[in-house]
């Protein structure tokens, strides 16, 4: 009665023209389930701003609630399975760590590896015996200082003609070897000749 084309209605309401000559039909089963076809003609006849309330009455008739289909999921139920999450993971994986870990430093103690230091303790006297350690020898006069003290000496001052050589060396023999003189005898002393 409209004159509605189905272009105009799809546009409108996005009804297939399919449903909309279903709906004209009354083949209501062929919409789908008791649901989506309850859904489709009570919005269609708002659409056509037709009398609600008429509409649904006929349309309960002709398509009873019990009509309903039984609700059959779409995949079978199977049994649920453990699901463990990773809190529970991490926690056991922590409490293994620090058994094996313990478990390792309560055999290092019993062999005896770990010994605390014992900052508290009063220090124990030594128990070793010593030697007796021999009487100290009479000190020795210092030779070095003294030869020191006689190459000062045999240095001219100012106003002073050198001091006569006491040394019984030849005269080719080198005489500039001082400290040599001063120290002594040694076996890293090289002569010179």
């Amino acid at each position: 009665k409209r004159d509605l084309s189905y272009k105009k209605v799809w546009e409108d309401t996005r009804f297939r023209e399919e449903q909309i000559r279903n709906i004209e039909a009354n083949r209501w089963f062929e919409l789908g389930g008791y649901g989506i076809a309850k859904a489709l003609v009570f919005n269609y006849a708002r659409y056509l701003e037709a009398d609600l309330d008429m509409v649904m009455r006929e349309f309960s008739i002709m398509m009873p609630e019990n009509t309903k289909d039984t609700f059959l999921p779409r995949r079978t139920l199977t049994e649920k399975k453990i699901m463990l999450s990773t809190n529970f993971l991490w926690m056991v994986g922590i409490i293994i760590f620090v058994t094996i870990l313990g478990s390792i430093l309560v055999h290092a103690h019993n062999q005896g590896w770990l010994k605390a230091p014992d900052f508290f303790s009063k220090p124990v006297a030594n128990s070793t015996k010593t030697a007796i350690a021999p009487p100290p020898e009479k000190a020795k006069p210092d030779t070095l200082r003294q030869r020191m003290r006689a190459l000062s000496e045999a240095i001219p001052k100012e106003g002073q003609s050198p001091a006569p050589s006491t040394n019984t060396q030849s005269a080719s023999a080198d005489t500039t070897d001082y400290i040599g003189n001063i120290l002594g005898d040694s076996p890293l002393n090289v002569p010179l000749h």
